[in-house]
């Protein structure tokens, strides 16, 4: 998979991720469904009894180990970040299936780690001392420094209908 999203099949691996989410989903009782592509606060529609949430996902191939988001023009990373019934499955892309991992997130918390992590950046010197750019566009969630902080919500699909 080496080399996919510059090659352009980014589309193609978030659009796996999406799928397996709605499969993993539904094979859970929840009844899920994608949303039209590029709607702008959600991917997928899921309910499981009287609660419905929204899910936005987030996919990254195996090799690489960060999940990436751009800054919109207002400066939130999320459209209509809701505190409530708002989680974000982050998708690890495997090539073998049962290998992939996925972390139920709430958005709300994912949004403050990115924040975070990027006021972090900002305030420390980049190479050879500069600083680095507070306008930079860019948010990383680095798979290896937040590891502690996703464990909790590794396959933890329960989290959504608490």
């Amino acid at each position: 998979m080496a080399g996919r999203i510059k090659s352009g099949e980014g589309t193609l691996i978030g659009n796996a991720g999406e799928f397996y989410v709605a499969a993993e989903l539904l094979k859970r009782g929840v009844v899920a469904a994608l949303a039209p592509r590029n709607a702008p606060a959600f991917d997928i529609l899921a309910t499981k009894g009287p609660k419905t949430i929204r899910v936005r996902v987030k996919t990254k191939s195996a090799e690489y180990t960060d999940w990436q988001w751009v800054v919109k023009k207002d400066g939130e990373i999320f459209r209509g970040l809701g505190r409530k019934e708002d989680f974000t499955v982050l998708v690890n892309l495997t090539p073998a299936t049962k290998d992939l991992q996925f972390y139920v997130v709430p958005t709300f918390q994912l949004n403050s780690w990115l924040v975070g992590d990027f006021e972090k950046w900002v305030r420390t010197p980049g190479k050879n001392g500069r600083p680095h750019d507070p306008s930079n566009k860019k948010r990383h969630l680095n798979y290896p420094r937040f590891a502690d902080q996703l464990a909790p919500y590794l396959h933890n699909w329960e989290v959504m209908w608490k």
